[in-house]
């Protein structure tokens, strides 16, 4: 296997149990003494939205560091 494919598995499957596991927490929402959400549950979509864009910035400026020049 070369080592593009190799990276590409890499990245794959840790992307997917990231998500997941974000996921998960997402969505075990408790609810504070008041009835309404807390913690990740508060979070609207446009936020998920503005994590999700902030993450991947930070994926590129990883990928940008690691490349060679």
């Amino acid at each position: 296997m070369s080592y593009k494919m190799k990276a590409l598995l890499v990245g794959a499957l840790s992307g997917a149990l990231l998500g997941a596991a974000f996921a998960w927490v997402a969505s075990d929402g408790d609810k504070n003494e008041r009835g309404e959400p807390a913690g990740l549950a508060a979070l609207g979509p446009g936020d998920y939205l503005s994590l999700g864009i902030s993450i991947l910035t930070l994926a590129r400026q990883f990928g940008s560091m690691l490349k060679k020049k």
